[in-house]
């Protein structure tokens, strides 16, 4: 497993196992203000763990993929696709590529964004779907 996944999920399920932990203890206490604070503290840490989870997800998918498709050594749209998941398509400009914006598209080329929740692909492709370049920019 990528250790950024790893790491993603030790972020994760350790403010989520710690705030239900205090939420469960905060019950059995028997002084009001234990329990208010115990309570803060474990609504606070499942907070934390929605935070990453939402905000950090997104990027974690998009490494965990990477490291599917860029061993594969992709050729083609379809090599490509087969490895992708989650992600919508459209295709852009260049100079909406964060890394690929100075690129220069031949003649019947196309860049097409590869997106999820803010994580963007971009590549370039012939008229015939096979793959010139790769950018991604969420590096």
């Amino acid at each position: 497993m990528n250790a950024g996944i790893l790491l993603f999920l030790a972020v994760v399920l350790a403010p989520l196992v710690i705030g239900i932990a205090l939420l469960l203890t905060a019950r059995r206490l028997k002084k009001y203000w234990a329990k208010i604070l115990t309570g803060l503290a474990g609504s606070a840490s499942l907070m934390a763990a929605a935070f990453y989870l939402f905000g950090m997800g997104p990027y974690v998918w998009a490494l965990h993929l990477e490291s599917k498709w860029r061993p594969a050594n992709p050729q083609t749209k379809s090599d490509l696709e087969a490895k992708l998941s989650g992600y919508s398509t459209r295709d852009i400009p260049p100079a909406q590529s964060e890394w690929g914006h100075n690129h220069k598209l031949e003649p019947g080329e196309r860049m097409t964004r590869y997106s999820l929740l803010g994580a963007p692909l971009d590549v370039v492709f012939t008229p015939d779907d096979r793959i010139v370049t790769i950018y991604t920019s969420y590096e």
